[in-house]
C-alpha cells in the first residue's frame, strides 16, 4: 500500500513578523515530522507550505490558526491548495530568507 501524504499552502495574517513566527513555525513543523517552508511577505503576512502525515497536518493547521509564536497575534490563517500527494516535495522544514524575495 502506498502511503498518502497531505499538503497545504498557508498564509497567516496578523502580527506575525518580528515575533519569531518563522522560527517557531519551522520548529513546530519539524517536531510534527512535517516538511515544507515558511517565509515573510511584503504585506506583513507569513506564507508557506506544509506536507506530511494528514493527522500531523491537522495539528499544524490548528497551531498556525490559534497558537503561533509566543508574541504573535494571529488574525486569520488562510489555507489553500489542499491535496493528497504520493511523495513529499521537500526534505525538511525550512525558513526562507525574505531578503531573496524580488
Amino acid at each position: 500500500m502506498i502511503k498518502k501524504y497531505f499538503s497545504f499552502d498557508f498564509q497567516v495574517i496578523g502580527k506575525v513578523q518580528g515575533v519569531f513566527f518563522r522560527k517557531f513555525t519551522k520548529e513546530q513543523g519539524t517536531s510534527l515530522g512535517l516538511v515544507g517552508w515558511v517565509e515573510n511577505q511584503k504585506d506583513g503576512s507569513v506564507k508557506g507550505v506544509a506536507q506530511g502525515d494528514p493527522k500531523k497536518c491537522e495539528q499544524m493547521i490548528h497551531w498556525l490558526s490559534n497558537v503561533g509564536s509566543p508574541k504573535s497575534k494571529i488574525q486569520k490563517m488562510i489555507k489553500t491548495n489542499e491535496r493528497e500527494i504520493d511523495k513529499l516535495q521537500y526534505k525538511d522544514f525550512s525558513v526562507r530568507d525574505d531578503k531573496k524575495q524580488k
